[in-house]
């Protein structure tokens, strides 16, 4: 901008920051419209005449949610601070995901998610009746021993925070005979809820950790051997049970 553009920018954003002034205030004592201010502040903010910071523990990290969504070329991305325990970290990582997910528009009518840990904590931190008529979709298939509700109740919470109903696939995440697999694939009961998922408005999930204390190990679908044998193959999570790269690529037909 030339010179005199700027001296207008920055009066604009002096008197608006440091002296509170209202724009309508603003718009009287520069002799412009309010339409005017508002432009004037916009490019203040633009131009790095203004820095806006939030300085709280728990506000997001902007630098490095603009650093992730250029390198990596996505629309939007959030970063929250690590904080005192792992607790309190997951409990926020959960609130922003949840807030994320409440204030799309239009709101979401449907969700296909990974069961999980995460996702109850997801789940417990929308507000009750969020929306109404919510469907829920399991993404894959499901536990066959668990006494911690924070991975069995995901699915279900999450229907009733959004006041609808969860459709569940009865059946194991994974089978050790490939071609029960390929039947249960097809069971209707199992088969159209493993396509309606993908189909959903929004899928959310949380990749897993490649330790004993997985679920999938914790459940008995792994041993702590068989996932050391995943990471020497070169896996580093797994998405819906599918062990990746770190280039997203399957380690392991299997």
């Amino acid at each position: 901008m030339d010179g005199d553009r700027e001296l207008l920018v920055l009066r604009a954003a002096q008197l608006y920051y440091y002296e509170n002034m209202t724009q309508d205030a603003i718009a009287d004592r520069m002799n412009c419209t309010r339409w005017t201010v508002g432009r004037l502040l916009e490019e203040a903010r633009q131009s790095g005449i203004v820095s806006i910071t939030i300085n709280h523990p728990r506000a997001r990290v902007r630098d490095l949610e603009k650093e992730i969504i250029s390198r990596f070329g996505i629309v939007e991305a959030i970063v929250v601070r690590a904080q005192e325990s792992l607790a309190a970290t997951g409990a926020l990582v959960a609130s922003a995901t949840a807030d994320y997910i409440t204030a799309i528009r239009p709101t979401p009518r449907s969700l296909g998610i990974a069961w999980g840990r995460s996702l109850t904590a997801v789940a417990r931190a929308m507000p009750d009746e969020w929306t109404s008529g919510l469907d829920v979709y399991q993404m894959y298939g499901g536990l066959v021993r668990s006494n911690d509700d924070e991975v069995a109740d995901s699915i279900g919470l999450m229907a009733r925070r959004g006041h609808g109903v969860g459709h569940m696939i009865p059946a194991p995440a994974i089978v050790t005979d490939p071609d029960l697999g390929i039947r249960l694939r097809r069971e209707p009961s199992v088969a159209t809820t493993l396509e309606a998922g993908p189909s959903s408005d929004l899928v959310v999930f949380s990749p897993g950790i490649l330790e004993p204390e997985s679920v999938l190990v914790r459940s008995g679908f792994l041993t702590a051997r068989g996932m050391d044998r995943l990471r020497g193959l070169g896996a580093v999570t797994d998405l819906f049970s599918h062990f990746v790269d770190a280039e997203g690529r399957p380690v392991s037909a299997e």
